[in-house]
């Protein structure tokens, strides 16, 4: 899929009128920002500003700030420069979005759906100055309510401290798994993961979860926030532990932050490298508890994927002597890329572990051969 990206932060002039002009700097790139959008046609946009209501109740007053003259993204370009004049009353927030709906992923199932939606994410920003104005972030609202999954990442094209397309998709597989068969009734959207399903919606005591690479947080605040939906009382007894290497603490703890008035269960961050875990050697956070599932995206590109299966396997024995006979769960998934990421799966078959379910996610692409998502659950003998 693709994402509207700012440049720049956001910039707001006063004009000598007294009217103040936003003036923004757009791309609309893949997650690894290695490839434009290319439309066949042209992609027109909308930016919209938010400002708080008159009563706070009732969340904020959307305004279509280009309703006459829409921003087109065309074939070729690389950079779309935008100037909007705003209206008297004041702004808090930008969001820039397709103005087609069915080109916008608004909602989890847009991403998960395979119908042909979602295939251009949406990005958003505070225009307040500050030390946090490099910083926008991405929204997605939830399954059968209002509830919404937000994440923020940095601005500007660089692939780091990004949401990438495996934590995304699985993120909103989980929430159409979970919370769209509890809105619909209806048992046939746990087909493809079903162990996994059981998991989640288990109701009998508290859930452990602990990511791996967790990057900016949007698997992990994304599992959190539908067990916060789905059970409230499994959440409010369940622990996520969130790990990374230390330049990703900073966004991982914002994002917490963000999302903390929003998440029932307990959510933690600890620094991990898994030069350190192939070896057993873990925080305070990760032995105080026995973990019933680890979750890690986008994580098979990495050059130490020998350290990573060793580090879960190590997990697994921790869990073991924490609690007995260890029944941790590794739910994994993968953007393939490259073939030399089959590697993995040769190296976790010699440690012992085996894969119970697996699903094909297709990603919502345009105008661009198909990609899929794919979304493992190993358990180990």
């Amino acid at each position: 899929m693709h994402y509207i990206r700012f440049c720049r932060p956001p910039v707001v002039e006063q004009g000598r009128s007294g009217l103040k002009t936003l003036k923004l700097v757009l791309t609309i790139t893949t997650d690894l920002s290695d490839k434009f959008l290319c439309p066949h046609e042209p992609i027109q946009l909308s930016i919209i500003g938010a400002g708080a209501p008159a009563n706070p109740q009732n969340g904020p007053v959307p305004i279509n700030l280009t309703p006459k003259n829409p921003p087109t993204w065309r074939a070729g370009m690389r950079v779309l420069k935008v100037d909007v004049q705003l209206p008297p009353q004041p702004i808090e927030t930008v969001q820039v979005r397709p103005t087609n709906r069915q080109l916008a992923a608004l909602i989890t199932d847009d991403v998960s759906s395979g119908t042909g939606a979602g295939l251009i994410l949406p990005v958003f920003a505070d225009l307040a100055p500050g030390p946090t104005s490099h910083i926008c972030f991405r929204s997605l609202r939830l399954p059968g309510g209002t509830a919404t999954l937000q994440v923020e990442e940095e601005m500007g094209e660089s692939m780091a401290r990004h949401v990438w397309d495996g934590g995304l998709t699985t993120a909103s597989f989980v929430a159409s798994m979970v919370l769209g068969q509890m809105a619909a009734n209806s048992g046939s959207s746990t087909a493809s993961l079903p162990i996994l399903a059981n998991i989640l919606q288990q109701n009998d005591g508290p859930l452990n979860i602990m990511e791996l690479g967790c990057g900016v947080g949007i698997l992990g605040l994304g599992v959190a926030r539908i067990l916060g939906v789905s059970s409230q009382a499994t959440a409010e007894k369940s622990t996520l532990l969130m790990t990374d290497l230390p330049d990703a603490e900073e966004r991982t703890l914002a994002n917490i932050a963000r999302s903390a008035d929003q998440t029932a269960c307990t959510v933690l961050y600890e620094n991990l490298d898994w030069n350190d875990g192939k070896d057993g050697i873990f925080g305070p956070e990760v032995t105080s508890r026995a973990w019933d599932l680890v979750i890690l995206s986008d994580c098979t590109y990495n050059d130490l994927l020998p350290e990573l299966v060793k580090t879960l396997s190590a997990v697994h024995g921790h869990s073991a002597q924490h609690s007995g006979p260890s029944n941790t769960k590794i739910l994994l998934s993968t953007k393939p890329r490259h073939s030399d990421e089959k590697v993995f799966f040769d190296l976790m078959s010699e440690d012992g572990w085996s894969i119970q379910d697996e699903v094909k996610l297709p990603l919502p692409v345009l105008n661009d051969e198909a990609q899929t998502v794919e979304v493992y659950l190993f358990s180990k003998s």
